[in-house]
């Protein structure tokens, strides 16, 4: 158990010890891979509040069925509230945190719909292990210490009131209960759907609109999943499979399809030269995201339009010429880092890739007294230049950089994949697949391997995994180069390998990333 690279006939992959056990739990009651995949995703929402929890903005989940041999996608993106007026955003700063950042918080719905869908358990099946954590408590570590201490100096009181009662932040490694969300998730074994309908909505409404906020009862009752077809395309004789916008795959796709154009095998594995395509390509496909990507239930997205051949062979002859420069006054996307995936397969055949966020560190900062959760900033994923297709408006979903990826070989899934990490996620994407399907890396290799992100202008950002020589290459080449850390979050990939019937998983994150069963 925790081995980074190990092959199972069922695989849970996740950054988290405690959430791949509650996968393997849920494997052991007799659940299928999206069963392990909610269970999992439910402890990240105990243990990893500055990421995600159940009052999250939202997510998205590419999932195959072994019984029916389709390809899904769930949306379970949030939604503007209905009572949404422009004018109260004049200042857009505050969609990033409080009262007026909050959207339908979807997690839940989502959850319960990959369950009731795809699942073989239900809600009070796979939950066990995320309510004991909860209510038992678990070892503060030092980040979340200091998310808190932080979020302590700038959280209104009704919310810092809600998460300790007592007014006393945890320090590194204190234990840390949560009897109100222990107690919530318990109740929604009932009836998950309750949620939305029922007294956690008003509670959530009451605590909301007595502080200015925007949500309505209504706004609960009325949202609703969606289960779409997911993207396709084709790429070195495999197909892949993304969520459809709002989610923000068809740029991934949109990176893969233009760098079809050209032979990647015949470069060194992640080079110089190699990175200075894939960025040209990058800058390009982000540029016809911002420009043209929102809510296709409020504006017309040309998804198939940008994933044709045609539009990637002009990309790639873009490319050649030089001619990646963007246009002038090309509003910027929102950024934010904190989001989580979990990826799984099993013995019969299903695998799914699910991931979820807040948004940014603790959400909109707002916490819901008597409930143990806080709410996702959806708000602060609209674009708020005038006549933006992202830009908000009542009921409106928001565009986001989500990419979770099925790719199959021959009909059958091959690898399932995704990473948190926001914008960064779309381009590490592309690059885990270009890894998996040109360079023949291995699922740790490519999981590990060096990663670049842009937008749609330059600088390049570069991980400290992208070494110093290759780094000053890419400056001889005339880019714009700045240094990070890291670039997104642990990335999780499962191989199925369809001769002996074995999942081969691997997470970037180390030791704690893979679990399984025999």
């Amino acid at each position: 158990m925790g081995l980074p690279l190990a092959s199972y006939r069922s695989v849970i992959v996740t950054a988290h010890r405690d959430a791949g056990a509650a996968g393997v739990a849920s494997y052991k009651q007799g659940g299928n891979a999206i069963d392990a995949a909610v269970a999992a995703a439910m402890v990240l929402c105990v243990v990893s509040p500055i990421n995600v929890g159940l009052g999250g903005y939202g997510g998205t989940m590419v999932v195959y069925s072994g019984k029916t041999g389709r390809v899904r996608a769930l949306d379970f993106d949030s939604r503007a509230p209905r009572a949404f007026r422009p004018e109260l955003y004049a200042d857009p700063k505050v969609a990033q945190h409080g009262y007026l950042a909050v959207g339908v918080p979807a997690v839940v719905a989502g959850l319960d719909a990959a369950l009731k869908r795809f699942g073989t358990l239900d809600w009070g099946g796979v939950s066990t292990h995320a309510a004991d954590l909860a209510e038992n408590g678990f070892a503060i570590p030092a980040a979340l210490a200091s998310a808190f201490k932080s979020w302590a100096a700038t959280g209104d009181k009704t919310s810092l009131e809600a998460i300790f009662p007592d007014r006393k932040i945890p320090t590194t490694g204190q234990i840390w209960r949560q009897p109100d969300l222990a107690k919530l998730i318990r109740a929604l074994a009932a009836d998950p759907r309750a949620f939305y309908t029922g007294k956690i909505a008003k509670q959530i409404v009451r605590q909301v609109q007595a502080n200015g906020g925007l949500l309505a009862e209504e706004d609960f009752a009325r949202y609703e999943v969606q289960e779409t077809d997911p993207l396709k395309i084709s790429y070195r004789g495999h197909d892949l499979f993304t969520p459809p916008p709002p989610s923000g795959g068809v740029t991934t796709l949109s990176i893969l399809k233009t760098l079809e154009n050209f032979d990647l095998p015949r470069y060194e594995r992640w080079d110089g030269p190699y990175f200075d395509l894939f960025v040209e390509a990058a800058k390009l496909c982000w540029q016809d995201r911002v420009r043209w990507l929102g809510d296709p239930d409020f504006v017309k997205v040309p998804a198939d339009d940008l994933l044709s051949a045609k539009a990637a062979a002009e990309r790639a002859g873009r490319i050649r010429s030089g001619d990646t420069t963007p246009p002038l006054n090309l509003p910027a996307p929102p950024a934010g880092e904190h989001t989580v995936n979990v990826v799984a397969a099993d013995a019969a055949g299903n695998c799914c890739s699910i991931t979820l966020t807040h948004g940014e560190t603790f959400g909109s900062h707002v916490a819901i007294a008597g409930t143990g959760l806080f709410l996702g900033h959806g708000m602060s994923r609209f674009d708020y230049a005038p006549r933006h297709p992202n830009a908000p408006q009542p009921g409106k979903r928001m565009h986001h950089n989500m990419s979770p990826l099925l790719i199959f070989k021959n009909d059958k899934p091959l690898f399932a994949l995704g990473m948190p990490g926001g914008t960064k996620i779309v381009t590490v994407t592309a690059q885990l697949a270009i890894s998996l399907l040109d360079f023949g890396a291995t699922p740790l290799e490519a999981a590990r391997a060096p990663r670049v992100h842009v937008e749609a202008a330059e600088p390049i950002q570069t991980a400290a995994s992208v070494g110093e020589p290759i780094a000053g290459e890419l400056e001889l080449m005339n880019h714009r180069v700045k240094r990070v850390p890291a670039l997104g979050g642990p990335a999780n990939i499962a191989r199925i390998d369809p001769a002996n019937h074995t999942i081969t998983g691997a997470c970037s994150a180390g030791s704690d990333g893979v679990d399984g069963i025999q």
